[in-house]
């Protein structure tokens, strides 16, 4: 392998027994993938902080506590529960317990305490063309869509190492010549422009796009490049990351790079034209809701974590109305959106309409069983793909605006959409 001076000195314990293991690993990943050289990367988020069991918190403790630090800034990505409400969200003392352990030990490491799937809300993101290591599906999404940076799909434990190392092997996503889309999805004639003015059909599109896509690097043609927000686009990527593989995709006209079809595909033809309707929409919404569904037990924003923008939308959205007795209603933000909406009395405001206001957990960490809870309503792609699988929630996928409407009516209250009729 090509390894430059430090990397070597790192492979030789000269920078410490905990960055020689973690370049060890790296080196194994390399030689894995038949890759010659690494590249060092300008950040981490580190998504091996949501509770998985006793091996996950025994090792970050291992790395901390013979003395391993971050190389680079290290984000922190969701826990399993709010780590100073656990008890109003009905979690174990065991997960409470274990999250503390997690959280002592990624702080000693000199990790970055944002605790969130969403640090790009919170002002921790790369630039454009930067080398990153996330593990985290939406991050990885975002990053390397939204924002143009360049980060593989790396698993949580790894991407710590990469994050103590401050080096990634160089292949995959992190190399110019192996982002260009492959194969392009197109929006049928039925789906118009004035469809695009509810943010819910984004996620839609994002559905259908990622089960056609899968694991692969495709653009997408047709979309609005007007009117799409930075939260419209954290969902796309969150979305997509769900119903497919996807760690990049191109939107043309919208991306950074792929402003324009012949940029996405370096000035080559697609291999491939797949073209989506409203019909792909309508399954789209099939798959993530359960038709039967009717009376709903708790309305969950915040997968991923909700902006400040979005918290004041909420607000809007109820006019002064409050949650429905027979509801809960959840907004999970990350810690610092959270002290904003105290310093401005947003908070104050959306509790006494009856909303709870949640900071680090993921909300896919629900304790349903402890609550009675077994139908939910969200707006998230993400939640709805995953909330049966992984909690047994029956899920019903609606807009924000429909979500509090639900929340409000104490039922799933949902509006005439073209690919509902």
């Amino acid at each position: 392998m090509r390894l430059t001076d430090y990397e070597k000195s790192m492979l030789n314990g000269d920078q410490g027994e905990m960055r020689r293991q973690a370049m060890e690993a790296l080196c194994d990943l390399a030689r894995f993938y038949d890759v010659e050289e690494f590249v060092e990367v300008v950040g981490c988020h580190d998504d091996s902080t949501v509770y998985a069991g006793e091996a996950q918190v025994a090792f970050a403790e291992h790395l901390a506590g013979h003395g391993a630090k971050f190389a680079v800034p290290t984000t922190t990505n969701a826990t399993a529960c709010d780590i100073n409400l656990w008890d109003r969200q009905k979690h174990e003392v065991e997960t409470m317990a274990a999250t503390r352990r997690i959280e002592a030990a990624h702080v000693k490491m000199g990790a970055i305490p944002t605790w969130s799937c969403a640090p790009y809300h919170v002002g921790m993101a790369p630039s454009f063309g930067q080398q990153f290591a996330s593990a985290e599906s939406n991050v990885i999404c975002y990053y390397n869509s939204i924002i143009g940076a360049r980060t593989n799909r790396y698993a949580g434990p790894l991407e710590l190492l990469c994050g103590i190392a401050g080096r990634v092997p160089y292949f995959g996503l992190h190399v110019p010549e192996n982002r260009y889309a492959q194969g392009l999805v197109k929006l049928g004639d039925d789906i118009r422009p004035e469809y695009f003015e509810e943010e819910d059909i984004f996620n839609l599109v994002s559905y259908a796009y990622g089960s056609i896509v899968a694991d692969r690097i495709w653009a997408l043609e047709g979309m609005p490049s007007k009117g799409i927000t930075n939260e419209i686009l954290k969902q796309f990527s969150a979305t997509a990351a769900s119903s497919g593989g996807i760690a990049l995709f191109h939107m043309i006209g919208v991306t950074p790079e792929a402003q324009t079809k012949e940029q996405a595909f370096n000035g080559k033809e697609p291999q491939e034209v797949v073209e989506i309707h409203l019909s792909h929409l309508a399954e789209a919404e099939r798959q993530i809701t359960n038709p039967d569904v009717t009376d709903i037990d708790a309305v969950v924003l915040g997968c991923p974590h909700c902006s400040y923008n979005e918290c004041a939308r909420i607000e809007e959205l109820f006019r002064g109305r409050r949650v429905h007795d027979n509801v809960n209603f959840w907004l999970i933000t990350p810690r610092s959106v959270n002290d904003r909406l105290k310093d401005s009395g947003l908070y104050e405001r959306l509790t006494r309409l009856g909303v709870e206001i949640y900071c680090d957990g993921c909300i896919l960490e629900y304790r349903n069983k402890n609550l009675g809870t077994k139908t939910m309503m969200s707006n998230s792609g993400k939640f709805d793909t995953y909330c049966f699988s992984m909690r047994g929630l029956q899920p019903v996928f609606g807009s924000m605006k429909e979500c509090i409407e639900s929340a409000v009516a104490g039922k799933v209250v949902k509006e005439e959409k073209p690919w509902r009729r």
